[in-house]
This record gives C-alpha cells, sequence and structure tokens, in this order.
C-alpha cells in the first residue's frame, strides 16, 4: 500500500448485533443490499481507504462484510458488544488491533451501516480535506474522520476540541436509520431515484 506521503485511513464499519430499537438493523436490506453492505460497497470504491476493516460481535456480520470486499473482521470482546460501550472505545481497540499487527494508521474513518447512503466521493473529500488543512476531525451529518493521534487522547470524541472541520452533506445522503419507518424512508428514496446511488457496482 505504498502511497509515498498520502495518509493512511483505516475505514471502520462498527456493526453490534444488538439494535434495541429495529432488530438486526445492520442486516435489513435496501435494494436487496444490506446496510452492511453499502458501507463495505462504500470503502472498496473510496481512493482514500488504505484498509477497510469492521469491527462487529457477529460471525453473519463479519460474512457480510467480506462478502463485499471488506477483508478484515476484528472480534469485539464482549465488553465493547454492550450498550455502555462508546464508538470510541470500539474505534480504540480496533486501532489497536491493527497497531500491534503492524498497520498504524493516520486517520480512522467511521462507517457505520446506519448511514448506508454516504457516497465514496464524500469519504474521499473528507480525507482530502484533512489531509490538506492538517485537522484534527472532520464530520458531516453521518461522517467522521478523526486523526488516530488526536482520537487517543480523547475521553468523548464528540467534545469538539483540536482543529474541527464541517464537511457539508446533500440531506438524501445523510439518512441515519434508527427505526422502522427511518428504514421504509431510505427504501424509498432509493426506489424513486432521490439519492445518488451511482457508485453502487
Amino acid at each position: 500500500m505504498g502511497h509515498g506521503n498520502r495518509m493512511t485511513t483505516l475505514y471502520l464499519i462498527v456493526a453490534r448485533a444488538g439494535s434495541k430499537r429495529l432488530p438486526g438493523k445492520n442486516l435489513r436490506t435496501i435494494q436487496g443490499r444490506s446496510l452492511i453492505a453499502y458501507k463495505a460497497i462504500a470503502a472498496q470504491q473510496s481512493r482514500t481507504c488504505t484498509w477497510s476493516v469492521i469491527s462487529t460481535d457477529s460471525a453473519e456480520m463479519a460474512a457480510e462484510a467480506q462478502k463485499h470486499g471488506v477483508v478484515l473482521g476484528i472480534k469485539r470482546p464482549p465488553e465493547l458488544a454492550t450498550d455502555t460501550a462508546t464508538t470510541e472505545d470500539v474505534v480504540r481497540h480496533a486501532v489497536a488491533v491493527r497497531e500491534a499487527e503492524g498497520y498504524p494508521c493516520d486517520a480512522v474513518m467511521l462507517l457505520e451501516p446506519s448511514s448506508p447512503f454516504v457516497r465514496p466521493a464524500d469519504y474521499d473529500a473528507a480525507v482530502a480535506l484533512m489531509d490538506q488543512t492538517k485537522a484534527d476531525f472532520v464530520m458531516g451529518d453521518v461522517l467522521y474522520l478523526f486523526r488516530w493521534n488526536y482520537l487517543k487522547t480523547r475521553a468523548d470524541l464528540y467534545d469538539r476540541p483540536g482543529k474541527v472541520l464541517y464537511y457539508p452533506m446533500v440531506s438524501a445522503q445523510a439518512v441515519d436509520i434508527d427505526t422502522l419507518p427511518d428504514l421504509e424512508h431510505a427504501q424509498r428514496l432509493a426506489e424513486k431515484g432521490w439519492v445518488d446511488l451511482s457508485w453502487i457496482p
């Protein structure tokens, strides 16, 4: 993966088996593809993705991501598979595992299956923005990219210290699925062609 001086970015899909409000959420489908598949495909299509990894406590979800080209699964320890575990804890664990394997990264892109419509071009633009501005954190409505060195020192990702840049997103691309009506809304957007899915092969 020699990119010269380019940032190395870990695209990390985070997917827990338990979802209180919409059971089995991450494997629910929109136009025949699971929410996890959308994230896996986005990582594959992103030019700035150095490695794509899924952190999950579910063998089924790991297999689903791998079916769509995500090479590595990180088995999430039980204490990180609970409702109280924070996203930061999960991310730190995944990156620590990667570092121990000899693959440190400059930045982490969080890929949450609940927001299936973020385009690879959005992810690439966020990485370019971070690279050019040396920001610690680039965030959009459902897009989170942070430098690993910055994350290491934070108790809470969202308390907004450091140099934070906002990345504007089109509302249809920023759908966030938490409930059944959210899922039905997303399915309708896709069916009617009201969301850009031209990046799906």
